[in-house]
């Protein structure tokens, strides 16, 4: 890390993208929200697809940049314009992000905008079901389990999304207000699938009331490496 390449000038909390993860493991707990609840979890001008869908992410990232993290997440399939090509594009909006470390944090949140909290959580495999979970102020505030029974198969979901907020300094209004998108590369080792179960509770500090599961579909497993490259800037959010 470079002095003045991120906060606290004098000792960066983290370096420029892009980051690279060897041997990631993600847990995807997949599942059909209530269509006229979709809208209510994506800020405008996102919309919802034509097939409601939301996942739970569990996974243990291990970055070169960042090193080793815990993440966690909400994700919601939407459709946005793609100002580049000026077509309609699908893509997975990040409601809701946890992790385990303040660099990841940091670097999440600054760079890309993911709304990232610190949060205790586990990814457990016990024989064939694995059991993903997130904690905080001692309240288990979700948690999918799995019993992989099938091979997995890798669909591409199209860009991560995430609102990038930054307040004004004055506390009114904002710095920047924007949707950015970033268009991961993975490569697939393994892929495991299966039926899973959901609990979603939220806690004294995470409402997660405007979450609603309609049918769980299925949960996936994956060994893979990643590659995420800088965002771009896919518009203004209207707040």
């Amino acid at each position: 890390m470079t002095k003045g390449e991120s906060t606290p000038l004098l000792s960066p909390a983290y370096p420029g993208p892009p980051y690279h993860y060897i041997n990631a493991r993600l847990f995807l707990a997949m599942f059909n929200p209530p269509e006229e609840t979709i809208q209510d979890l994506l800020p405008a001008p996102l919309r919802p697809s034509q097939m409601p869908l939301a996942a739970l992410m569990f996974g243990e990232m291990p970055c070169k940049e960042t090193g080793t993290f815990m993440e966690s997440g909400l994700l919601v399939q939407c459709v946005f314009d793609n100002p580049e090509t000026t077509e309609e594009e699908v893509g997975v909006y990040f409601a809701y992000n946890y992790v385990n470390t303040d660099t990841a944090q940091a670097a999440g949140r600054e760079i890309w905008g993911y709304p990232r909290k610190l949060a205790n959580i586990s990814l457990n495999w016990r024989k064939d079901t694995i059991t993903g979970k997130v904690v905080r102020d001692k309240t288990t505030i979700y948690k999918a389990s799995c019993k992989m029974e099938d091979e997995g198969a890798w669909i591409d979901s199209g860009p991560n999304i995430n609102a990038k907020i930054i307040p004004n300094p004055s506390g009114k209004g904002y710095d920047t207000a924007v949707l950015t998108a970033a268009y991961l590369e993975y490569t697939i080792k393994n892929g495991r699938s299966g039926n899973l179960k959901i609990e979603i509770q939220g806690g004294p500090r995470d409402d997660f009331s405007p979450v609603k599961i309609d049918t769980p579909m299925i949960g996936q497993y994956f060994d893979c490496d990643m590659l995420v490259p800088p965002a771009k800037v896919i518009g203004n959010l209207d707040l």
